[in-house]
């Protein structure tokens, strides 16, 4: 005879934030749907005073002023004109294939749902086990304050021999060099506190990688990047660093409910879809597709 679950992981499931919100989306989506049945069979317009609060409060933000009496009525009466022309154009199903209709009809029911799932608030064990799982995208680069002198392969017959002629020459504690020093490169020749993603999408992965293996406090390399070769003077350095969770919880919180209403979102989709039976018809032989 097989085990059914055990009560506390009966109740795990019901603390699940994704479980949550599936359940109150569909009780929402069935309980719209059903006041959007009742109101199509009566035909009835409703004016709700939040609906007459939010006309107010957009013409308040144009005129700098409220609404007169009559005023009010006319604003009234243009909405009810617009419900009515609303209801009229999807009964005649005008808005079935217009685009934009569409997308904007998805983008509002995608983002009253998001309110749903935003407003599950996680436990300070759920946040700290997701920062354990994604430490490594809160790690706080290493971050460099260097100079640079190029010298372009593409300009040059031997780029890191000229580079080498020109570290012989120059005074190496001295961080202060010619302009002139090298080849022109669309690229400061002094950067301050950069990331090491900066640098790596600005020199490549080779230059990055040099680094850390350069003294402070003196012109060295030449040093590869993807451009050519460099005279590096590394003035400072501030390593890597993982941060505590305290820190970045803000953070943590932030992409947590991120992945919940994507999630969430996936889940209600599939089990809406349920409802439908989807055909997508087969495109002729001649179609322009892959």
């Amino acid at each position: 005879m097989e085990q059914g679950a055990s009560p506390s992981q009966g109740a795990g499931f019901l603390k699940d934030p994704l479980f949550h919100f599936a359940a109150i989306g569909l009780a929402l989506f069935a309980g719209f749907m059903l006041i959007n049945d009742s109101q199509r069979a009566s035909d009835q317009i409703t004016v709700s005073i939040a609906q007459q609060e939010q006309l107010v409060a957009a013409f308040s933000r144009v005129w700098r002023r409220p609404p007169t009496a009559s005023e009010l009525k006319g604003l009234l009466d243009d909405w009810v004109r617009e419900e009515i022309a609303n209801r009229e154009a999807l009964a005649m199903g005008l808005a079935a294939n217009d685009v934009v209709v569409r997308r904007r009809l998805r983008q509002k029911y995608e983002s009253f749902m998001e309110q749903i799932a935003a407003s599950v608030e996680p436990g300070e064990q759920t946040l700290q086990d997701w920062y354990l799982q994604h430490a490594k995208d809160y790690a706080q680069d290493a971050r460099y304050t260097l100079r640079q002198r190029f010298f372009s392969s593409d300009r040059r017959d031997d780029a890191k021999a000229d580079a080498e002629l020109a570290l012989a020459a120059l005074d190496k504690a001295n961080p202060v060099v010619d302009q002139s020093l090298g080849d022109a490169l669309a690229l400061p020749q002094r950067f301050e506190n950069n990331r090491e993603t900066e640098l790596l999408n600005r020199f490549g992965q080779l230059f990055v990688e040099n680094l850390d293996s350069l003294p402070k406090g003196l012109w060295s390399g030449p040093v590869p990047s993807a451009y050519g070769f460099h005279l590096v003077y590394l003035e400072s350095k501030v390593s890597a660093a993982q941060p505590e969770f305290a820190q970045v919880k803000d953070a943590v919180l932030r992409d947590w409910r991120a992945q919940q209403i994507a999630a969430a979102r996936d889940e209600l989709y599939t089990r809406l879809l349920q409802r439908y039976e989807v055909d997508i018809q087969p495109l002729p032989a001649d179609s322009q597709t892959l």
